[in-house]
């Protein structure tokens, strides 16, 4: 049986994350022994200020080094964002923590593994040399895989462009996920803490995203139960719950499992309503758009993009026959200035859909 903690915690006070987080552990029957080396990684997507909830608040991990240093353990903090990981590092506040070590896993030296169908995937070998892997992740919808929890943050271990290169390879959600699932037997964390005082809803996980108050903080000793049971409140469907060996049965929530019902990215309405696969098929697919009046032209949009499909000239433009529509570009995006444009048929169903099951998305 895994055992899953549903932990109510309504702000990012210190004080109350503290009790939060202990009593977590106590729900899921987890001590650290003594001087272990640690490796923590948050969900650091991009350079954002905690405040804007696409990344691990710094005070839950401030709070759990806290915890580790009674233990005497040595901490490492590591992670590979999508672009600029040290200024992520840095505008998330997690960079500025003192008593642990910083890692950026681009820099780290690397060992190649073979990843369910993908070969030679490039790990950091810090995971192999440290004796506990704690993931920290958020509470967000995600608009290719629905959501981005335990499993997804596992990704982020990837050094670099590799990321968004695999985009080519694993084409849709249901492939994507089955790598991931692979990605996370490979690399097993121990202990996997959600940060959800503060989530994402919407077009996550990125600026185009909305905040939603959800305060929760969710922990287990398995990723894929920790997902399980976070999709579950969220009200979002996902490949996790449908390809993961554990069932619902399986698991024991320990706390409150109440629906928040975050509203949801498309993704998780053409697996929630299967009439939606059969009226996709019918229509044109939904294309990326841009918003010139929010457009920097930082370039992220086009470098990010696994298939060169996004050019600048002057501002972006995407070439739909290139598009496989992993929708990086929006989740890299820091202004809100990509999204996915559907047809009107498909607008008009997902409205009815909403009006009649109360489908909030």
């Amino acid at each position: 049986m895994h055992k899953v903690s549903v932990v109510k915690c309504s702000s990012y006070r210190n004080a109350e994350v503290r009790k939060s987080l202990e009593e977590s552990l106590k729900n899921i029957d987890f001590s650290f022994k003594k001087n272990l080396k640690v490796l923590i990684k948050p969900n650091i997507l991009s350079p954002h200020p905690p405040e804007a909830a696409i990344t691990t608040h710094p005070a839950i991990i401030e709070e759990l080094c806290k915890i580790l240093k009674k233990y005497n353990a040595k901490i490492f903090i590591g992670e590979s964002s999508s672009y600029n990981t040290n200024l992520g590092f840095e505008v998330s506040g997690i960079g500025k923590l003192k008593g642990c070590k910083i890692i950026n896993f681009e820099t780290q030296e690397k060992k190649l593994k073979d990843i369910g169908e993908i070969k030679k995937v490039p790990l950091p070998k810090i995971l192999d040399e440290v004796d506990l892997i704690i993931n920290v992740a958020k509470l967000k919808t995600h608009v290719f895989t629905g959501t981005t929890l335990s499993v997804k943050n596992l990704y982020g271990c990837i050094p670099g462009r590799a990321k968004s290169l695999y985009h080519k390879i694993l084409k849709t959600p249901k492939t994507f996920t089955k790598f991931l699932l692979a990605l996370h037997s490979e690399i097993k964390p121990q202990l996997n803490i959600i940060d959800g005082i503060v989530g994402i809803e919407g077009n996550g996980p990125g600026s185009s995203g909305a905040l939603i108050k959800s305060k929760r903080i969710i922990a287990g000793k398995n990723a894929e139960a920790v997902d399980i049971v976070s999709s579950e409140i969220m009200g979002v469907e996902t490949y996790i719950s449908k390809l993961s060996k554990i069932k619902k049965q399986d698991i024991e929530v320990i706390g409150e499992k109440a629906s928040l019902n975050f509203k949801k990215p498309l993704s998780s309405l053409l697996l929630a309503v299967p009439i939606f696969h059969f009226i996709n098929s019918l229509f044109p697919k939904s294309r990326v758009k841009f918003n010139h009046k929010n457009c920097t032209k930082c370039h992220l949009c086009e470098k990010k993009c696994p298939v060169k499909a996004i050019a600048l000239s002057p501002w972006p433009g995407c070439n739909y026959k290139k598009c496989i529509r992993c929708l990086c570009c929006i989740e890299v995006c820091p202004n809100s200035a990509v999204s996915l444009e559907e047809h009107k048929i498909k607008k008009l169903a997902r409205k009815i859909y909403r009006k009649f099951l109360n489908f909030k998305g």
